[in-house]
């Protein structure tokens, strides 16, 4: 069984408390794939949620002409086939294991009886979901281009948009009225916990922001706009 500190390092699952996730790994099961090995076919029923425990995972999408495009990879930490695990519908794209890989399945049927036990949990998830789906479609950017991001770029384009949209000025910075933990913020960055935090470290050290609790304030939006066009 998964420890509660790896789960609370997932993005989709950081802002759960202990409570919440101790149940919940009890649902997870490990398998175990070699290099090259199939995970699950494009077009195949989307019936369960994926995380890398250790490993390395890439989305692949293949086209009528029998060409392949690698659409994303994922690391330890990482989720991926949430939405299949919430509609149940074909998976738009195949997955392949890179490498050795071990990953946690949940499936559609356990995830649901977790919900009923813990309904609450729900809530959390369509919020995180939404507020990515929101900063995604407001990025526009191409998966290429999302790939090369590190998530220093990720945390600072989402702290230009949110300032930009929600910001307010005060007298020691620019505030953001959201009250984000940081896992919500892991979630919209779509990366561990772990360098979500180590993100919002970074640009603490370097003066750009202060966070207290969920408070955010900016103090320096220009440096941020920097990095982000770099």
């Amino acid at each position: 069984m998964p420890s509660v500190h790896f789960l609370n390092n997932v993005s989709l699952f950081a802002n759960l408390s202990t409570t919440e996730l101790e149940p919940l790994a009890e649902r997870l099961v490990s398998r175990r794939y070699q290099a090259g090995e199939p995970i699950f076919a494009q077009n195949s029923p989307g019936n369960s949620l994926y995380i890398v425990k250790s490993g390395r995972v890439e989305i692949v999408l293949n086209d009528p002409q029998g060409h392949t495009q690698t659409l994303a990879e994922f690391g330890p930490g990482q989720a991926f086939g949430e939405f299949g695990l919430l509609d149940g519908l074909p998976r738009s794209a195949g997955a392949v294991a890179r490498e050795r890989s071990e990953l946690l399945t949940l499936s559609r049927p356990e995830f649901f009886m977790y919900l009923e036990q813990y309904p609450s949990v729900a809530i959390k998830l369509l919020v995180l979901l939404s507020r990515r789906l929101r900063f995604a479609m407001q990025r526009g950017e191409s998966d290429e281009i999302a790939e090369q991001e590190t998530p220093q770029t990720r945390l600072a384009q989402l702290l230009v948009e949110l300032a930009d949209r929600y910001g307010r000025a005060e007298e020691v910075g620019l505030r953001l009225p959201l009250r984000l933990t940081r896992g919500e913020i892991a979630g919209l960055l779509g990366c561990p916990r772990a360098q979500a935090e180590a993100a919002l470290r970074t640009l603490q050290d370097e003066g750009v922001l202060t966070m207290h609790g969920r408070q955010i304030t900016l103090h320096d939006l220009e440096k941020l706009r920097a990095r982000v066009s770099r």
